[in-house]
């Protein structure tokens, strides 16, 4: 089936299901999206999000990030390490970063602390809802989600005492344990409540090491502890603290010459992450005029990213037996953020309690220190410091009982400080601006259209570590806006949930990272190109058939154009596709629920060629995989026998083209491979 038929036959099918003849009256629920201002529902809010609230999760037996990002259209992740860390959103994010300068495209957000670029932490154990907001969030995030934002948000205390226990065993040695408590802290009607979840993950990987005769170098063995405490010593004070640390001790052993699951390195590399973090959440109502609303944030997280290079042992080039390349990079990463936000109330609407406000301060500090070493003499510590300040607003303005218009706006000034052992400096101070104008208008009692405008930024930078005499051109990077253009339907009856927005995004100085070889080394940096555009349209629809079956998928069409010299001078782009940005994503599976209590779900999810990067011409091949579960559901307990990648099929998350054998003679085109099959059993008990 070719991409257009696709196209034509879900769009139909859409159409089709939209009608009210399928209407009865069994709902679908209503889901808020938690990141928005002013936590409205997915139906109303005017941007392109999906939702994946717990039970969907459930449903998929998603226990992390990586098991879904795929599944949602126009989101891509760059296999450069153990856990998606590097993601892209309609074909903007980054696909690694050497610098020790971060400088994130897709914010990621847990339980409202910041991850963006390190977002590894992902656990999907005992979450609430994870959801995507496409283009410029930049009126609610500032800089780090000039592309989207990805959010997190766990499941709160509840009023009640309950847990749950859930034991998950697999092939490739795969092993989870979790287990849940909530409840209250005492018996009074005002006791704090608290809520306790904890998960151990342990698989060997699909990558088996031939040399070292081992079957878990690039394995996974990690913790996630996350802790919630709900005060309310008053009906207008309520205080939530949270607090989550991540252990995770993966292995990167992800590369192979014939690009395939075995492995000949020797000194297999590493992908940890220690990560501790909290957050304090206070909402005061006491003033009848104004919400106050406060959001602190702290967290501190230690990684080691390394690998071998060379990809094989000393005994596989005869003639060169002292060929070895490793690399390693230790980095502590450091966030202390404050938010204060305040709503109106319906006493203090504008212009005859027609209008809503909001406004706030942000204030951020982020310190990151790196220290990269290989066997060729490189010998790298840096320090990285940015502050940011932020002012922040929006007014919701009802026009009329059926349409609403909101203007938002932000302005951020980061002051950036970097220095190394090498004695390479800067220090870009800038100050950008981002908002937004949207109007969202009902068409009936289950249909709404929007119209929206934003502008997204992100600060410009600096690369290190380059030879000297290089142009100023690739020594620094100038800041991106990028214009986003968007208009959508969204519809929902009480069987069917669907979704189309058609957008286009206009990025000025657009930034890129690419890779050239210097020497023995490569060198990694970021480099501006004249324009660039990233247009399309995304499509969802979720149908409740009957009492026990569901019909669901979606679709993201994507086209993207760069143009420009690069800064290297090495070569110039005209109208091609920006990397990581393949021009389909499908998704389509069913899904059913018996009154006995079995349960079976099939789906198929498929992406479209993309470009690896800008630097070459290099491509992986388009795929599809397809994943199913069964299983039976009682009362308090449930067991699930599931499949993943059932057709073992064989798809690229990051390639490059380069030589690597001793004589650099000839290039050839190597990539990072998806997981193959997976089959396992999952029991969940609820007490």
């Amino acid at each position: 089936m070719t991409s257009k038929t696709f196209s034509v036959s879900i769009a139909s099918a859409c159409a089709i299901l939209s009608t009210p003849a399928f209407a009865d009256e069994i709902i679908l629920e209503d889901i808020n999206v938690t990141s928005d201002l002013r936590q409205i529902s997915k139906q109303d809010i005017a941007a392109s999000v999906d939702v994946l609230n717990s039970f969907a999760l459930q449903d998929k037996g998603a226990t992390h990030f990586e098991d879904v990002i795929l599944e949602i259209p126009n989101v891509n992740f760059s296999g450069q390490s153990s856990r998606p860390r590097h993601i892209q959103i309609r074909g903007m994010g980054e696909r690694d970063e050497y610098t020790g300068a971060p400088n994130s495209s897709v914010g990621f957000m847990v339980d409202g602390i910041d991850f963006s670029g390190i977002g590894m932490t992902g656990s999907l154990f005992d979450v609430k809802q994870v959801e995507v907001l496409k283009g410029s969030q930049s009126t609610r995030y500032g800089a780090s989600a000039i592309a989207g934002l990805i959010n997190i948000q766990s499941n709160d205390p509840t009023e009640t005492q309950e847990g749950m226990m859930e034991v998950t065993a697999g092939t490739q040695g795969l092993a989870e344990v979790g287990v849940v408590l909530s409840g209250p802290l005492g018996d009074k009607d005002n006791s704090p409540l608290y809520r306790l979840s904890v998960q151990k993950h342990k698989d060997d990987g699909f990558y088996e090491n031939d040399y070292l005769g081992k079957d878990d170098t690039n394995g996974r063995d990690e913790l996630n502890l996350r802790g919630k405490v709900h005060f309310r010593p008053t009906d207008e004070l309520k205080i939530d603290v949270t607090f989550m640390h991540a252990d995770l001790d993966n292995g990167y052993d992800a590369w192979s010459l014939d690009n395939t699951f075995t492995t000949l390195s020797d000194e297999p590399g590493k992908d940890t992450q220690l990560t501790s973090a909290g957050a304090i959440k206070i909402e005061s109502t006491m003033n009848p005029y104004f919400t106050l609303i406060s959001n602190t944030t702290i967290s501190k997280s230690d990684m080691l990213y390394s690998y071998d290079g060379d990809w094989v042992h000393p005994k596989y080039y005869t003639a060169y037996p002292n060929y070895r390349y490793v690399f390693q990079n230790d980095k502590e990463h450091k966030t202390l953020s404050q938010e204060f936000r305040f709503a109106s109330t319906d006493q203090s609407k504008l212009f005859n309690d027609t209008t809503a406000w909001l406004v706030g301060l942000y204030g951020a500090k982020l310190k990151e220190k790196n220290h990269t070493i290989d066997n060729y003499g490189a010998d790298l510590k840096s320090d990285y410091d940015n502050t940011k300040l932020a002012m922040f607003g929006q007014i919701d303005y009802d026009i009329s009982e059926k349409s609403l218009l909101s203007f938002g706006f932000r302005v951020e000034n980061q002051a950036q400080e970097y220095t190394n052992n090498l004695n390479e400096s800067h220090d870009p101070d800038e100050t950008m601006y981002g908002g937004h104008i949207s109007l969202t208008h009902k068409l009936n009692n289950v249909t709404n259209i929007y119209g929206l405008i934003s502008q997204g930024y992100k600060a410009g930078g600096f690369n290190v570590g380059l030879a000297s005499g290089t142009g100023l051109d690739l020594l620094q990077f100038e800041n991106e806006t990028a214009l986003n253009y968007e208009i959508g339907l969204k519809r929902k009856t009480a069987t069917l949930d669907t979704s189309l927005s058609l957008f286009y995004t206009d990025r000025k100085n657009p930034q890129f990272d690419g890779y050239s070889y210097v020497g023995v080394n490569y060198v990694y940096y970021t480099e501006n190109f004249d324009k660039a555009t990233n247009y399309g349209l995304e499509a969802d629809f979720d149908w409740k058939a009957n009492d026990n079956l569901n019909v669901f998928g979606s679709l993201g069409l994507l086209k993207t154009t760069v143009e420009g010299q690069s800064a290297t001078g090495i070569f110039t782009i005209d109208g091609r596709e920006q990397p990581h940005a393949p021009n389909y994503q499908y998704s389509l599976g069913a899904q059913y629920r018996s009154d006995n209590g079995f349960y079976g779900r099939t789906s198929v999810r498929g992406m479209d060629e993309f470009y690896f990067d800008t630097v070459h011409d290099s491509k992986s091949d388009a795929y599809a995989v397809v994943d199913a579960r069964v299983g039976y559901e009682a009362e308090d307990w449930e067991v699930y026998l599931w499949g993943r990648n059932l057709s073992d099929e064989r798809y690229a998350t990051r390639g490059y083209f380069f030589a690597n054998e001793p004589t650099y003679s000839q290039e050839e085109q190597y990539i990072r491979l998806g997981d193959g099959r997976q089959i396992g059993v999952t029991g969940r008990y609820n007490f």
